[in-house]
């Protein structure tokens, strides 16, 4: 079996193995510029994590891509004794961390799944907890329904006797309503030529997914984009032009986009947000608040008297 494919099916059985992890993701969102740190035992890899370099000036940064919601460490399923597996990974985990190429600064998010960063803890990292939303079983529709907010099946139901929601290959009219969504929120930055990289490569291997709303006159009212793997779908990005923002499109297209998934894979992830206004959106839709976490690192004099010069 050539390496590529063992790493490609380690990351498909791995509890922490996402499309975000695969090489044509990676290459998609940060071309050139990453690999994969493997630790294998008897020609089997025991542990993996996917690696961003980034040289600025004198820097070496292993950082996040953009529009990425995870990498970190990637294991094995758990076998045997809960206390002899914690084990086996914590040193799976510190023979990794001795393997990591010299940088200025680390950091990752990991997968929700992934919870002993203590053998990062004992080598200096620091950790911040992040939270997303996830809709865990896509079994039964009726009850992922009942879970919405009274408001959100309302906002639905308005929308339904106006609007029509479609499947697409249209980039360019979702870059147009996500491109509207981020003119209202000022100082926030977005990716499209990332953004156009990834629809492009999941377009290749049928794991994404544009779905545009439209209303009785043909006229765009919004657009959301989602892209999934064996275990979860997840929204990417979506947005709509103001003068649609009250006809209820989104929660209509999530809607549309969750029972889409619900045929494809087993939850829905809305992949979160630290923003107040989005974070409420999101919980609205009965997804439960799932915690992950972040970790980084710096090793450089410069890098750290700079973070502690901007936060005064």
């Amino acid at each position: 079996m050539n390496q590529n494919k063992k790493i490609k099916d380690f990351i498909l059985e791995s509890p922490q193995g996402t499309i975000f992890s695969s090489p044509e993701w990676l290459q998609a969102v940060s071309p050139g510029n990453w690999d994969y740190l493997i630790i294998e035992k008897n020609n089997v890899i025991i542990i993996c994590m996917p690696i961003i370099t980034v040289e600025k000036f004198s820097f070496s940064i292993l950082n996040m891509p953009p529009l990425t919601q995870s990498l970190g460490v990637l294991l094995p399923v758990e076998k045997g004794k809960y206390a002899e597996e914690l084990s086996r990974n914590m040193n799976r985990i510190n023979d990794l961390l001795e393997e990591l190429p010299r940088f200025s600064y680390f950091t990752q998010r990991f997968h929700p799944s992934f919870k002993n960063w203590l053998p990062f803890y004992w080598n200096g990292f620091k950790q911040t907890t992040r939270y997303t939303y996830i809709i865990e079983d896509l079994t039964n529709l009726d009850d992922v329904w009942n879970g919405f907010r009274s408001n959100i099946r309302q906002e639905i139901r308005k929308a339904e006797k106006q609007i029509t929601i479609e499947p697409s290959k249209d980039f360019d009219a979702l870059n147009f309503c996500i491109k509207s969504t981020f003119e209202r929120q000022n100082g926030i930055e977005f990716n499209f030529e990332v953004l156009e990289r990834i629809f492009e490569t999941c377009e290749s291997l049928n794991c994404g997914k544009i779905f545009l709303a439209k209303n009785k006159n043909g006229d765009l009212c919004g657009g959301v984009y989602i892209v999934w793997d064996n275990k979860s779908s997840y929204y990417l990005s979506g947005g709509s032009p103001d003068q649609y923002k009250t006809t209820g499109a989104m929660p209509f297209l999530i809607w549309e986009a969750i029972k889409y998934s619900s045929g494809i894979t087993q939850q829905f992830n809305f992949e979160g947000s630290m923003i107040k206004s989005i974070e409420r959106f999101f919980r609205a839709f009965g997804a439960k608040q799932i915690p992950y976490f972040e970790i980084s690192k710096s090793n450089s004099i410069s890098i750290n008297l700079y973070k502690n010069l901007i936060k005064k």
